[in-house]
């Protein structure tokens, strides 16, 4: 295994709340138990430059910020978000599945 990349096993990400596998298994857990990741379908949303958004019927809406740039956040209450998102904005690079 290349050097420094240790912290990327699941042994050192597992318990670590802000490790990529916490993410997931947040991700997973959300999508089992809430009704907001209800229906097949997707609508995509107007969103940001450097954006993508979509809704899906029970309520999600998920917005992915690949710009270089902060954006606002979409309105309702976030499930879950890739980064820390306070001030009401999304850091570049980064996603949030909201509700609401």
């Amino acid at each position: 295994m290349p050097g420094g990349w240790g912290a990327l096993t699941a042994e050192a990400q597992d318990g670590d709340p802000s490790s990529m596998q916490s993410l997931y298994r947040a991700a997973l857990a959300l999508r089992s138990s809430s009704p907001a990741f209800d229906g097949e379908e997707l609508a995509w949303l107007p969103a940001p430059e450097g954006c993508l958004a979509f809704r899906r019927p029970g309520g999600l809406v998920c917005l992915v910020n690949l710009s270089s740039d902060a954006v606002p956040l979409p309105e309702g209450r976030v499930l879950l978000a890739s980064d820390t998102v306070d001030r009401g904005t999304l850091p570049a690079d980064s996603t949030v599945w909201s509700v609401g």
